[in-house]
């Protein structure tokens, strides 16, 4: 009898210890807070962090059906998008051409580029988005403030 409480109690502590993502389901669970199954990025959002540099003061990315539209920091974009799942393609953008100081066109052409390589999107606990590419570059998002009701 007391073979098959051993054999028992390994295979449930080998099950959990396997077991990463529904444990941190289950603590999620656990916790109150609804669960991200998935989530859309359709919507306002403000650039939060670019690869660990911090918030890029003026950038924001509009995402609607099929397009996206926002401002890379000193100038205007657009482009299309399309979202399946954690799937995420971004065509390549346009944008305007305006010259801003050399140290904020440098970060601009580094989210520019972050964008055209993005594939995955992950959403956090919130439910705001990071955009990741193969590479391991960036872009979390939060949401953006509602404008103001003239």
């Amino acid at each position: 009898m007391m073979l098959p409480m051993r054999m028992i109690l390994l295979a449930v502590l080998l099950a959990l210890a396997g077991c990463k993502a529904e444990r941190r389901q289950l603590g999620q669970a656990l916790s109150g807070k609804p669960p991200v199954l998935a989530g859309s990025l359709v919507g306002r959002w403000i650039v939060a962090d670019l690869n660990g540099g911090g918030r890029i003061e003026a950038a924001s990315l509009e995402f609607a059906a099929g397009s996206i539209a926002g401002s890379s920091g000193c100038n205007r974009l657009s482009g299309s998008w399309r979202q399946d799942g954690a799937a995420l393609a971004i065509a390549p953008l346009a944008s305007t051409r305006m010259a801003c100081a050399p140290a904020v066109m440098v970060v601009e052409q580094r989210l520019l580029a972050t964008l055209a390589a993005v594939q995955t999107v992950v959403f956090d606990d919130r439910g705001n988005p990071t955009l990741i590419s193969p590479d391991g570059r960036r872009v979390r998002l939060i949401p953006a403030l509602p404008e103001p009701v003239q």
